[in-house]
């Protein structure tokens, strides 16, 4: 997204975790580059994790960073990534994260075997080797070239599922698979994104772009329409809500 948009998606998940976070909390933005924070935003600068680069990964690889114990100074901490709306309390997901017992919790990716890592629970060192190895020039076989797979294929390599655990199914959503479920199940689709505390917005489109007039038409209420649904069925006016703030 262009550099711009970025601090309102942090402004923006602020206030959402202001409205549903229901435990006190600090907020740190990991960032590469100067920000124009909310206040009470804390940035920290990850510019200097150059050994995280390499060609043909994607820039998520810095998430791996998050893996250093010197990088982060919490013993347990909850990663978001911007790209995502809270649309009600995070109790729940809060009360699994926090309790599991296995130093990482993850999404199960929606697509294939693997991580998703749009919402994480690191244990500040354990699983260090995940950092180690990509710094260690280890590669994997990789579908996508990012952080999610490479996390994958170290805890596969080391035996290290019992130190991994998963958010409850449904608990986290993915937007761009309820729209492609749209043509072929529209009352699934919406079911899938109403009953989520979180709904990712990986890939395309992100929030401002999925929240746009051209793209709920033709995306989204064309397909309802064509569908014999003449109300809407994804609930892209409550998503936009909770993202804006506004009623």
């Amino acid at each position: 997204m262009p550099h711009g948009d970025a601090d309102v998606y942090v402004r923006r998940l602020s206030d959402m975790l202001g409205r549903h976070c229901p435990r006190p909390f600090q907020l740190y933005c990991y960032t590469d580059r100067p920000r124009s924070l909310p206040e009470g935003v804390i940035a920290r600068d990850c510019s200097g994790w150059t050994e995280l680069e390499r060609e043909g990964m994607r820039p998520t690889t810095r998430k791996l960073g998050l893996f250093n114990p010197a990088y982060v100074e919490f013993d347990s901490f909850l990663y978001l990534d911007l790209s995502l709306v809270i649309q009600r309390s995070l109790a729940p997901l809060l009360d699994h994260a926090m309790d599991r017992p296995e130093d990482l919790v993850i999404v199960s990716d929606w697509n294939h075997a693997g991580y998703n890592s749009s919402v994480m629970r690191i244990r500040r060192g354990p699983l260090r080797a995940i950092y180690d190895a990509f710094v260690d020039g280890e590669r994997f076989e990789q579908r996508v070239m990012g952080d999610q797979e490479f996390i994958h294929g170290v805890v596969t390599a080391r035996g290290l599922q019992s130190r991994v655990a998963l958010f409850p199914p449904g608990q986290i959503a993915s937007f761009k698979s309820a729209v492609r479920l749209l043509g072929r199940d529209p009352v699934a689709a919406g079911e899938q994104l109403r009953a989520a505390t979180i709904v990712k917005f990986h890939g395309q489109p992100k929030m401002h772009e999925a929240f746009g007039l051209r793209y709920r038409w033709l995306r989204v209420r064309l397909p309802e329409l064509l569908r014999g649904h003449l109300a809407p069925v994804l609930p892209l006016a409550e998503l936009r809500r909770e993202w804006t703030g506004n009623s």
